[in-house]
């Protein structure tokens, strides 16, 4: 499920109308990458019930655009502050979100990985899309929830603080499997070394999960 989404989004994506703003681009992407795994899920039997997350985000010029479904997660760690940008698309998230149940209950939950949205499962999907001005030093962290739910905050900016995006990512794979993450986790980190109003092709990279 998720090569075929990361195909489509690439398709997608190269042959967009140059006139369409990128958060556009980005979001038709996901509908059409979406479409075709439902329509596949569909019409062979083997593969019903498959789906996958996918938070996708292109840094152009001094901004970013994220496209997101599911549980995957960007975080901005900015002045020594981790914030996540994206919204955990998940059962337990919603009850945080009403009040039902506090956040540190929601760690543990039994349906913590009970997802509410992702592609493939519907042929209309709620998709996300974000777009925030960034500034030279921040770090851009994406991961799966196989990361996000066995490194505390503290860990992740202590260990994305004295290392380079390539050993960042070798450390928190390391901290999350010892901690019991399952071995399909993974992550993503970027370093904003310079960033003005001028926009060349955007630079993309995705997070998916199966």
């Amino acid at each position: 499920a998720s090569a075929l989404a990361l195909e489509v989004l690439r398709e997608q994506t190269e042959h967009a109308p140059k006139t369409w703003a990128l958060g556009k681009a980005l979001r038709r992407a996901v509908q059409e990458a979406n479409l075709r795994l439902y329509q596949r899920t569909i019409t062979v039997t083997e593969l019903r019930g498959m789906g996958t997350t996918l938070t996708a985000t292109a840094v152009t010029g001094a901004s970013l655009t994220t496209v997101h479904v599911g549980d995957c997660r960007l975080l901005l760690l900015r002045d020594g502050t981790l914030t996540q940008l994206t919204k955990d698309h998940t059962w337990v998230a919603e009850q945080v979100q009403y009040g039902l149940m506090s956040a540190e209950q929601a760690r543990t939950h039994p349906k913590r990985n009970m997802l509410t949205r992702c592609l493939g499962r519907e042929l209309i999907v709620g998709i996300d899309v974000l777009t925030l001005p960034i500034h030279r030093g921040d770090v851009l962290i994406q991961c799966s929830d196989g990361m996000h739910g066995t490194i505390e905050d503290a860990e992740i900016i202590a260990i994305v603080g004295r290392n380079g995006p390539d050993a960042s990512c070798r450390a928190l794979l390391e901290h999350a499997r010892a901690a019991g993450a399952p071995d399909n986790v993974s992550v993503q980190v970027a370093i904003v070394r310079e960033c003005d109003d001028v926009e060349p092709a955007p630079r993309r990279w995705w997070q998916l999960r199966r």
